[in-house]
């Protein structure tokens, strides 16, 4: 038997025990990097089996990675393509009603590995893609306080793309941003789902780049670059009307990325003789009305 005083010594110790327990367990989680705000949670999530989360957020290290991708219609890339081949629907099968494996490949499909990108990309189109990804995009470099590494800073979905460019040792991003005659920025709208930048360019003419959420800019381009396996283009960058196959494949890939709860984003340009376009009219600051850029903007 316990002593009255026994009793409550050992009510009081046990209370004091627990938060020690889980308080003990947030520190170690922190190692971790998982902040709890909640001392209770530690005991909660000991017993959940099954997570559910939004797919839109990112998660453990707060960063995102370029892992795959296509170039027009037929270059898949996929990073470490070897170990992730189920990442590209460059030979991808469905099946009939009948059961049978049908392909549902486009003959000039291929996958390659994301480091070999360089290989199949024409100077001019490594140029193009780079400037677009560079040129369009408000992230910036600095030195992590915790670590002093240089990282790229800004929104995720820019620092991942910079990072995708700078693994493939493409020009680096401050002198091909400096070195661009930027006309206008037109900054994210969720009318428009995307954003995009106007620069001139140094043989005339003016070039807009665009990206945004992949399914809506794909349905509004008309031309998707060509990329063909061995890397051969005459005249630097080759275009091709976008026709029913193509919208196909287009559809089926965005789809196929989504499904593998990846962030699909489009990245497109459009060249201009003259800026601003006929049709388009100048605010009091002199840019043209971005809401003008929704119906007649890409191709």
């Amino acid at each position: 038997m316990f002593s009255r005083s026994a009793l409550n010594a050992h009510d009081l110790g046990l209370p004091l025990a627990v938060t020690l327990a889980l308080a003990f367990a947030t520190k170690r989680m922190t190692y971790e990097n998982l902040l709890v705000r909640v001392l209770g949670s530690c005991e909660t999530m000991a017993n959940a089996s099954v997570i559910c989360t939004d797919k839109t957020g990112t998660l453990t290290q707060n960063s995102m990675t370029v892992v795959a991708g296509s170039v027009g219609i037929h270059a898949k890339f996929v990073r470490l393509l070897g170990e992730n081949a189920e990442r590209t629907n460059a030979d991808e099968t469905e099946k009939s009603g009948s059961g049978n494996n049908v392909s549902r490949k486009h003959h000039k499909d291929f996958s390659i590995d994301q480091s070999q990108l360089n290989t199949v990309l024409s100077p001019a189109l490594r140029d193009l893609f780079n400037e677009a990804i560079a040129i369009n995009s408000t992230a910036f470099q600095d030195k992590d306080p915790e670590t002093g590494e240089v990282i790229f800073v800004g929104s995720k979905t820019e620092t991942a793309l910079l990072q995708f460019a700078k693994e493939l040792e493409w020009r680096d991003f401050k002198e091909t941003r400096d070195a661009a005659d930027i006309i206008q920025m037109i900054p994210f709208s969720s009318e428009r789902k995307s954003m995009g930048v106007v620069i001139k360019l140094p043989k005339g003419g003016y070039r807009a780049y665009f990206k945004g959420a992949s399914e809506i800019l794909a349905k509004k381009s008309t031309s998707h670059v060509v990329v063909n396996q061995d890397g051969q283009y005459p005249n630097g960058i080759v275009t091709q009307r976008i026709d029913e196959l193509a919208q196909e494949n287009i559809d089926r890939t965005i789809i196929f990325y989504a499904n593998q709860t990846l962030r699909t984003i489009a990245v497109c340009y459009r060249d201009f003789p003259s800026w601003p376009p006929p049709g388009m009219r100048r605010d009091n600051e002199g840019d043209v009305r971005s809401s003008l850029f929704v119906p007649i903007f890409f191709s």
